[in-house]
């Protein structure tokens, strides 16, 4: 494999390098691993069905604090960023190029000469979970053997910053089997379903919703053992549900049987249970104001589609 270096003139320009092929961020949904996103929803994005995705305040919050989990990274370890990757940049694949990464950073691996072939890759994440370091989150892993096998590099570093308050990070090599995995994932998702128009399956509800948001009246399938058998497993459980509900409530009444006029219950000189009113809070009365200005609610009433409505028989 060979690659070549592409330097956006801006943040736009480069998010149009991204849409042309599979980045990084967007293989573990590929080959399964991404618990946010399926295969089918992110051919949508890339067939331009649903629009791309808009930076919220997290990813917004996770760009500008790279700098800030990079510092933290070179004290810790010593090494030296390499300062012209702290820009918006591309790998891209010559021979695939659709296959193409952004590293967030790379540095000089210690101790060795500054040539391109002794850098690493770090990247920079910003998260809520608490993170164990022999337990990476799957979708973190391939992400940054993806940009090793696509950047032709061995050395990889993945560090993060734990609700601001812990920071860690993980040293990773190349593992030639899992990329080459992962290069088949890839090309057989972008020749077959982007360049060829094949729909993947569907995996979740979500995904259902998003191809057929309404019904279609009076069509009826004929469903599998595998569905069905699931359809009787949910009745149970729903059953289970139905009779541990009207326990909760049992136990709940006998509870604040106790309360009076009190706020709270304590027992051993500890709060168990508190019983409080709201404060008084305003409502409008939609059904008022349609009966008493009809004309003006209609201008400003309007119809929309309601979620499709799951019911078991």
């Amino acid at each position: 494999m060979s690659n070549q270096v592409i330097r956006p003139k801006d943040r736009t320009e480069w998010l149009k390098y991204r849409e042309s092929g599979i980045g990084s961020s967007e293989v573990a949904t590929i080959v399964g691993l991404n618990p946010w996103e399926t295969p089918y929803q992110l051919w949508r994005r890339k067939k331009g069905l649903d629009p791309a995705k808009q930076e919220n305040f997290a990813m917004k919050a996770g760009h500008y604090l790279e700098d800030a989990v990079a510092q933290f990274f070179k004290d810790e370890t010593g090494c030296e960023i390499i300062k012209r990757s702290a820009i918006d940049w591309m790998i891209i694949n010559t021979e695939k190029p659709y296959m193409r990464v952004s590293p967030d950073r790379t540095y000089w691996l210690n101790g060795l000469p500054h040539n391109a072939h002794n850098k690493g890759i770090l990247e920079c994440k910003t998260t809520q979970m608490s993170i164990d370091p022999e337990n990476l989150p799957k979708h973190w892993f391939c992400q940054v053997q993806y940009q090793l096998g696509v950047a032709e590099l061995q050395e990889a570093s993945l560090a993060w910053l734990c609700s601001g308050r812990e920071f860690g990070y993980k040293n990773l090599t190349f593992v030639p089997d899992f990329f080459k995995w992962l290069c088949e994932e890839v090309d057989r998702f972008w020749i077959d379903y982007i360049q060829g128009d094949k729909e993947p399956d569907p995996q979740n509800a979500k995904d259902i919703l998003l191809k057929f948001n309404k019904h279609t009246g009076g069509k009826v399938i004929e469903t599998t053992d595998e569905i069905f058998q699931a359809y009787s497993d949910l009745k149970d459980v729903k059953q289970q549900l139905a009779e541990l509900s009207d326990r909760k409530t049992e136990l709940e009444e006998k509870i604040k049987l106790g309360f009076g006029d009190a706020e709270a219950l304590s027992y051993g000189g500890d709060t168990i249970a508190t019983w409080k009113s709201p404060k008084p809070s305003e409502k409008f009365d939609d059904k008022a104001f349609k009966a008493d200005h009809p004309d003006l609610f209609k201008e400003y009433a309007k119809t929309v589609q309601g979620a499709r409505r799951f019911l078991l028989k």
